[in-house]
């Protein structure tokens, strides 16, 4: 159940530096929780930001990347590491799947496992949400903290309907909590190169390409969030033509308001040669500016999005990456990039004409493989969602 009588995270922090932060006030396990690694622990001497993971099961970034980059620790199984690059480090874990969840604990060194999902609440500086292909239930999984005050990132893609996207965004507002969705390309040093040399209010058209997409779902978003970052927002409408979105490949054709020259297109091409590369040439400039991921993947492509995220749980709302408005246009700009190609054979979509309650729908892992059984354990916790990728029976 959750625990509405609380109103604030450990939030006591925001404003006063991260070397100002004391680990050990994570408050004493209950009933809830399960004590991992001892009665002593090791938060007392940690001093970085205690952060709770909601993770889906069979999915998440946290699984093979993030974890090891966040609590740098070899934990029973010799996990590999890396080098501490962020302020942060996972203390609680809940997941869908128990038995992943302890495993991953051990694994990570993490303290706490916990029974409930909304348990974190007032133990944390912050809480990642990570399910990946569990997103209709992300808006459920959210609400607790989002009234309680702890702020929050939301693995990509945020939502599956306008509806739910709007839900907790309305939340975030009422309670003042931090919120966050992203790409990791969103935050690849290469954009802050391009926001300098190309000015938005003087972009007339566009051309991206998107490599390495094994599906629009998994993948395409990587452009779909790029090219909202480099070009901005004010979108008119979205088509997506592919011959499966479970397919990779693929084209987003985006149009864009009046910017004082005329609306403009940009044209975004998911390739499916796994080569990692992003890219895009602006019309009337000679440079194409590109990105190979391949080049540090731990260092490179993660680090800027999981330090993002720190400064978020450190600052609190003055830290977000985008505003409000943003989180939804981008989100609506996914949405209908799927509603062109499952309802209107790959023609335009305006967002605003968008049924707030129609929803994608379980994407059942990379290129469509399934994962029905932590799909059926959403439905029992939280009750079944509608979406137009229907379960299979």
């Amino acid at each position: 159940m959750v625990k509405n009588s609380i109103k604030s995270s450990r939030r006591r922090f925001i404003g006063l530096g991260t070397a100002a932060l004391t680990a050990g006030a994570v408050g004493s396990p209950d009933t809830s929780i399960s004590k991992m690694n001892g009665e002593s622990g090791q938060k007392s001497s940690r001093n970085l930001l205690n952060v709770g993971l909601i993770l889906g099961g069979q999915s998440g970034h946290s699984l093979g990347l993030w974890g090891r980059q966040i609590n740098c620790t070899p934990g029973v199984n010799n996990v590999h590491y890396t080098p501490r690059r962020t302020g942060m480090y996972f203390t609680h874990i809940w997941c869908i799947d128990r038995k992943m969840g302890e495993n991953f604990a051990k694994a990570h060194n993490i303290d706490y496992v916990v029974k409930n999902y909304d348990d974190m609440v007032g133990k944390v500086d912050g809480v990642f949400i990570d399910a990946f292909f569990n997103i209709p239930w992300y808006y459920k999984l959210a609400r607790p903290y989002l009234e309680g005050g702890t702020p929050l990132f939301v693995n990509r893609p945020f939502a599956d309907s306008m509806r739910k996207a709007k839900e907790m965004i309305s939340l975030a507002k009422k309670y003042r909590t931090p919120i966050m969705t992203g790409s990791s390309f969103e935050h690849l040093a290469i954009i802050d190169v391009i926001n300098q040399r190309v000015k938005k209010d003087t972009i007339s058209g566009y051309v991206s390409w998107n490599d390495g997409t094994s599906d629009f779902y998994s993948h395409g978003l990587h452009g779909l969030w790029w090219a909202y970052k480099t070009a901005g927002g004010g979108i008119n409408a979205v088509a997506h033509k592919t011959e499966g979105w479970d397919k990779g490949g693929g084209t987003t054709y985006v149009l864009y308001n009046d910017r004082g020259h005329g609306p403009f297109m940009g044209k975004i091409i998911h390739h499916c040669e796994h080569n990692q590369l992003i890219c895009t040439k602006f019309e009337g400039d000679d440079h194409i500016y590109g990105y190979d991921l391949n080049m540090n993947w731990d260092r490179h492509m993660w680090t800027p999005l999981l330090v993002r995220i720190s400064e978020l749980f450190e600052r609190g709302v003055e830290a977000q990456p985008d505003t409000y408005e943003q989180i939804l246009e981008k989100t609506s700009m996914f949405i209908a990039g799927f509603y062109s190609t499952l309802r209107k054979n790959g023609e335009f979509v305006e967002p605003g004409e968008l049924d707030d309650d129609w929803a994608i729908g379980t994407p059942f892992g990379h290129s469509g493989k399934p994962s029905i059984e932590i799909d059926r354990a959403y439905a029992k916790l939280f009750g079944p969602e509608k979406g137009e990728i229907k379960p299979p029976e």
